[in-house]
Order: C-alpha cells, then structure tokens, then sequence
C-alpha cells in the first residue's frame, strides 16, 4: 500500500505500509513501547535481569503461531524510514494464542481493565498504533488505522475495535473522528510507569461493506 503525506515543510513525501520482517522487530518493540504509555513497561521492566525493557518486548514479536507475532504487524515507512508500525489481528486468534511467559505475573492486575473489557467476539483488533515520537502530528497514525480497517475488509471482518486511554486525548480523539464509538470502560489499575490513569475505554467501530 503506497499513500503520499506531507513532511513538516509541506511537500509529500512517498510512503508505503508493507508486510513487517524479522529485521523490524527492533522498530515494532519501539513503537509498540510507545503506544502503549507505559503499559509494556511496567509488564516486562526486570523479567529478564539485566536486559533492557525494548529488547525484552522485542521478544514478544519474535513468537510465532501468537497473536504477537511480527506476522500479524505492518510496518509504515516515509522515504525509506521506518516511521510507525500497525500491531492488529482477528479477535478469533487471541481465543488459542498462548500467553507470554516473560510478561511479569506479579504485575498482572495491571490487565484487570482489559479483562474487564474483552475484546468484541468477530471484530477485527487493534492492539496497537505506534510512531517515533519525531513522526507524530503528520497523519500517519491516521493512515495506520485506516490501514487496519482495509485488512479487516481483507479477512470478511466488518468491525474493527481497540483499546484506549480515556487521557490519551490525542490518540482518543483520532479515533472518534475516524467514526469510533465508546461501547464500555473500566478503572485503570495505577501503576508509576503508566502515563494515564482514570478510565480505559473499549472502541468499537462497524465498517462499510
């Protein structure tokens, strides 16, 4: 898929969302840290003594036949730079998809919102949306999620649905614009390493056929 954006000069400058490679997981650990606000961190910080949190998560993408996969990502690359990645899958994987062992059980309460609002039965799940920090406010998290939608429509999957916090405003408010509706919320478990307390939302949106 090959869209055209506007850097922050104005000119467009040719970008592709393609297939994600092994090579990428160090990109998709990245940006999955980061959309993730704190919520990886405090999952995996420590599992591993001694080894950093990015490479740590960088496993979780390395586990094949697993909702996590590599293979279920897409990477967004703006001239030949990777700039973001799409971390998404059918709802009827994560029914088989086997935990992961290095995700921290003594910090598992910190999942009791998402527990609480389970992913819609046949929609299409985004998991995550990330971007390098330096490429945010150009439109390509919004060329992301549309993204999304179209492998959805690939699969014969007509709704797509995620995960948000309610103080994600920026992230909060591309979604609704995109035509996302709120269908539940649970308390955030606090946690020193999360950006975000108060609510999480569950997102829902029906696609055109």
């Amino acid at each position: 898929m090959r869209v055209t954006l506007p850097d922050k000069s104005g000119e467009c400058m040719p970008a592709t969302i393609r297939e994600a490679q092994v090579k990428d997981i160090p990109h998709l650990a990245y940006v999955s840290l980061q959309a993730t606000s704190g919520l990886f961190d405090a999952l995996y910080e420590g599992s591993i003594p001694g080894r950093e949190t990015p490479l740590i998560v960088e496993h979780m993408f390395s586990r094949l036949n697993t909702t996590s996969s590599y293979l279920n990502c897409r990477i967004l690359e703006v001239d030949g730079q990777v700039v973001g990645g799409l971390h998404g899958f059918p709802q009827s994987e994560s029914e088989t998809s086997v935990g992961d062992p290095l995700m921290r059980r003594d910090r598992f309460n910190l999942l009791k919102p998402f527990y609480e609002l389970p992913i819609p039965k046949d929609s299409y799940y985004i998991h995550s949306v990330g971007l390098y920090p330096e490429q945010r406010g150009q439109g390509h998290g919004h060329e992301l999620m549309l993204k999304a939608e179209e492998m959805a429509k690939s699969l014969q999957i007509n709704s797509t649905s995620l995960h948000v916090f309610q103080q994600n405003t920026q992230a909060l408010t591309l979604y609704l614009g995109m035509g996302y509706t709120e269908t539940g919320r649970s308390p955030v478990v606090p946690h020193p390493s999360l950006l975000y307390d108060g609510q999480l939302l569950l997102l829902e949106k029906t696609l055109a056929v």
